[in-house]
């Protein structure tokens, strides 16, 4: 029965531990560069690749074809390029869940890191 007391307490210990950080330029470039990110963005599953040469993929389930940009980490943020002008993004790494996130103002889009060229998986 003590315990039952107390597990309100552990949750809320561990909830305190999870750790969110935020990449550098440093990492996001090793983190991304010739990777794929699978994730959620704007409430549909997508797939990211990015390669070594700066040529970014991105596509949205139900698309007929991914949409080509240009990417690049600078300032410790993402940024892409998808013919209307740079965007940046900060990165942040969920430790606890193993799981990264794009964020920027409200916007948080969940991804995974899956090594390599990853379309049609």
């Amino acid at each position: 029965m003590r315990f039952i007391k107390m597990l309100p307490l552990l949750m809320l210990a561990a909830t305190a531990n999870a750790a969110e950080t935020e990449l550098n330029t440093q990492q996001i470039e090793t983190l991304l560069k010739g990777n794929s990110a699978a994730g959620v963005h704007f409430a549909g599953r997508t797939t990211q690749y990015f390669s070594e040469s700066g040529l970014t993929l991105w596509m949205k389930e139900g698309d007929a074809k991914p949409s080509e940009g240009k990417w690049k980490a600078e300032n410790n943020k993402y940024c892409s390029d998808f013919g209307s002008g740079w965007g940046c993004y900060k990165i942040i790494n969920d430790e606890a869940q193993q799981i990264y996130y794009f964020m920027k103002d409200d916007f948080r889009a969940p991804f995974i890191v899956k090594p390599g060229y990853q379309f049609g998986h």
